[in-house]
C-alpha cells in the first residue's frame, strides 16, 4: 500500500550495495602497480602512495624533483615505478642515459608524445611549437620559424652584442657593490635573474626605453651609496644587504606567465587550470604587458612599411621575414599573427628561467673553492684575446664570438650543467603500448626521463643489454656513463682532450650530458644559451676573482619552478689587476 514502509531486507540491500561500490570507489583510488617494474612497497599500500614521500622531501630544503633520481638507486634498478595520488595511474621512471637519449632521439612521436607538457604550454602558448606534439602536421613548420632564430649569424650579429652590453651593466653594478660591501659577501641571485632578463629581453625585442633591470638597479644603488658605505663601515651582519628598487612591469609580467605555466606542468588538469587561471585579473594584465610591448616595438621599428636596416634582434629578423614573404605573395603584412609573434613570446619564457638558473649554478660552483680553475680559466682568456689585456679593456662582442676563448671556461660550463643541470627530469606518456628497457608499459602512461642521476652524474645501474630496444646505440657518444670518473665530483677536466699538436681542446662529446635534452624536441635555444653563459662567464672571470664564502654562510636549499636552482648565491669578489 502507498506510504507502507519499506521492508528491512530492501533498506538492507541498498546499504549493502552502497558500501560494496563506496568500497570498489576506494579500492579504485589506491595505487594499482604495473606488473615486473620495481615500486615502493608501502606507497602501494597508501591511498596517496609515494605523494607524502615526495612532498615530504621538498619540505627538507631539496628539490622535489630529486626524489626521482632516487629511485634508481633505491631499487637498484634503471625502471622503477611510482604513485603520485588517488585516481591517478602509475608513472614510470627512467634513469639511465642511453634509454632516455634513445626514446627522446628516436621514439618521441612514435611509442611517445609530449601529453600534459604540450597542455601546460597551450594555455600561454597555443600557436607555438612547444604547444604542439611532433606527429601534429604543424609542428614542423612552427619549429622551423622558431629555429631560424638559432642560426650562427643571427646569434653573432644579433644576440651577442646585445648580451655583451647587458654584461657591462652588470659589471658596473657589482663592481660598485664590491667596493660598497667592506669585504663582505652579497647575494646576487636577483641580479641573476635580472641580467638574464634583460640579456634575453634585449635579444628578443630590445630593451626598449627604460635600458633594463640591471640598469635601474644601479643607478637605485647609485642615488642610496652614500648611506650604504656608511653603514657598512660599522661591521654588523656577515651578510650584506643592498637595497632593490622595484622590478619592471615586463619582467613582472614574464614571472606571472612562467609561474602559470609551472603549475600548468603540475596541475592533475593544465587545460582546465589554464582557462581558470587565464580569467585572473592579474594574468590578464601580465599577459597584456608583455603584447603590449612587443606591439610597441613593431610600430617603432617600422619606417613607412619598409624593411628596417640589418635586424638588431629577433623581433627585428621575424619582422623583416615576414614583409618580404608578403612582398612576394602581393599581401598585406600579416605582424600580428600569433604564428609569428609567439616564437619571440617563448623566446622570453623559454630563455629566462634555464639561463638564469644555469648561471646561478655555474657561480656556485666558482665560490666552492676553485682558485685554482680560475686562474686557468683567466690565463686562456688573455691569450685568446691579447689585444683586449694589452689594452686594459674587456673583450668585445666580436672578438668573444669570433674565435674560442678558453677550453677550460667551456669545460666548466659543461662540467656545471652535468652536475647542477636547471632541467632535472621531463615527462612524456606513452602514445602505445611500448617496451621500455623489456617492461610493458600500457598506452597513456606518464614517463618520466631523467636528465641527471644514475650513468649522468652518479654511478650508474647496471642494465642488461638484451633488454635495450635493437639499434637503441649508445647515444651518439663515446660511452654511456661516468662510471670510473667520480660522477659524482665536480671535475671540468673530464670535458678537456689534446689534438696531435698538444694543445687542450674542449670536447662535447667526451662523455654523457642531457641538459638540454636531446632530439626533435631538445632545447631549441640552446645554442643561444651556450652564447649568453660564454659570454657573461668570460666577461665575469676577466674582472671578477671569486674567492671563497665561509661554508657557514652558505644555503644549498633549492627552489623548484620551470627550473631547480639555488635559492641564494652569495658571492665573495674580489676585482682582478689588470
Amino acid at each position: 500500500m502507498k506510504g507502507e514502509p519499506r521492508s528491512p531486507a530492501v533498506a538492507v540491500g541498498i546499504c549493502t550495495l552502497l558500501l560494496i561500490l563506496g568500497y570498489l570507489v576506494v579500492r579504485r583510488a589506491y595505487p594499482r602497480p604495473l606488473a615486473g617494474i620495481p615500486y615502493n612497497r608501502d606507497a602501494a599500500r597508501r591511498l596517496t602512495g609515494d605523494l607524502a614521500e615526495v612532498v615530504e622531501f621538498g619540505t627538507r630544503g631539496g628539490s622535489f624533483r630529486l626524489w626521482f633520481l632516487e629511485q634508481a638507486t633505491r631499487h637498484n634498478s634503471a625502471i622503477t615505478q611510482v604513485f603520485l595520488g588517488p585516481f591517478v595511474k602509475p608513472a614510470v621512471v627512467v634513469s639511465d642515459y642511453r634509454e632516455v637519449h634513445d626514446i627522446l632521439s628516436h621514439r618521441d612521436g612514435v611509442d611517445f608524445k609530449r601529453g600534459k607538457k604540450v597542455d601546460a604550454f597551450r594555455g600561454i602558448l597555443p600557436h607555438a611549437f612547444p604547444a604542439m606534439e611532433t606527429f601534429d602536421p604543424l609542428f614542423k613548420p612552427s619549429r622551423d620559424l622558431a629555429r631560424d632564430l638559432m642560426t650562427p649569424s643571427i646569434l653573432h650579429s644579433v644576440n651577442a652584442p646585445r648580451i655583451h652590453d647587458v654584461t657591462m651593466s652588470l659589471l658596473e653594478l657589482w663592481t660598485l657593490k664590491l667596493r660598497l660591501a667592506g669585504g663582505k659577501p652579497f647575494d646576487v641571485s636577483e641580479d641573476v635573474s635580472e641580467f638574464s632578463f634583460d640579456a634575453i629581453l634585449s635579444a628578443a625585442t630590445g630593451l626598449g626605453p627604460d635600458g633594463g633591470d640591471v640598469k635601474r638597479q644601479l643607478q637605485h644603488l647609485t642615488a642610496h651609496q652614500d648611506q650604504i658605505a656608511a653603514s657598512s663601515s660599522h661591521g654588523g651582519a656577515a651578510v650584506i644587504v643592498f637595497p632593490r628598487a622595484a622590478k619592471s612591469a615586463k619582467l613582472a609580467a614574464l614571472r606571472v606567465d612562467e609561474d602559470s605555466l609551472w603549475k600548468g606542468f603540475v596541475m592533475p588538469w593544465p587545460r582546465l587550470y589554464h582557462f581558470l587561471n587565464n580569467l585572473r585579473p592579474s594574468v590578464r594584465a601580465a599577459r597584456h604587458t608583455l603584447q603590449s610591448h612587443i606591439a610597441t616595438q613593431i610600430t617603432s621599428t617600422l619606417v613607412q612599411g619598409q624593411e628596417t636596416p640589418p635586424p638588431s634582434c629577433a623581433l627585428d629578423y621575424v619582422m623583416q621575414r615576414e614583409l618580404r614573404a608578403a612582398a612576394a605573395a602581393s599581401r598585406p603584412p600579416r605582424l600580428t599573427d600569433p604564428r609569428i609573434l609567439e616564437p619571440i613570446y617563448g623566446y622570453l619564457i623559454a630563455g629566462h628561467d634555464t639561463s638564469s638558473g644555469a648561471l646561478t649554478w655555474f657561480l656556485r660552483r666558482l665560490t666552492a673553492a676553485h682558485p685554482q680553475l680560475q686562474a686557468q680559466i683567466r690565463t686562456c682568456l688573455r691569450a685568446a684575446y691579447p689585444d683586449a689585456w694589452r689594452e686594459r679593456r674587456a673583450p668585445t662582442a666580436a672578438e668573444l664570438v669570433r674565435r674560442p676563448g678558453s677550453p677550460w671556461l667551456d669545460a666548466a660550463l659543461e662540467e656545471t650543467l652535468r652536475l647542477d643541470s636547471p632541467v632535472v627530469n621531463i615527462m612524456v606518456v606513452t602514445r602505445t603500448d611500448t617496451l621500455v628497457l623489456g617492461c610493458f608499459v600500457p598506452r597513456d602512461t606518464p614517463v618520466f626521463l631523467n636528465l641527471a642521476g644514475p650513468s649522468l652524474n652518479r654511478q650508474s645501474v647496471f642494465v642488461e643489454e638484451g633488454l635495450r630496444r635493437e639499434g637503441s646505440g649508445g647515444g651518439g657518444g663515446p660511452r654511456g656513463n661516468w662510471d670510473g670518473e667520480g660522477p659524482e665530483e665536480f671535475r671540468p677536466e673530464r670535458w678537456l682532450r689534446r689534438d696531435a699538436a698538444g694543445r687542450m681542446l674542449f670536447d662535447a662529446g667526451a662523455g654523457p650530458a642531457l641538459a638540454f635534452s636531446a632530439g626533435n624536441r631538445g632545447c631549441w635555444g640552446k645554442r643561444l644559451g651556450y652564447l649568453e653563459l660564454r659570454i657573461v662567464a668570460a666577461l665575469l672571470l676577466w674582472f671578477f676573482e671569486f674567492e671563497e664564502v665561509p661554508e657557514e654562510l652558505v644555503s644549498w636549499e633549492t627552489y623548484d619552478s620551470l627550473v631547480t636552482a639555488p635559492k641564494e648565491c652569495l658571492v665573495h669578489l674580489r676585482e682582478v689587476g689588470m
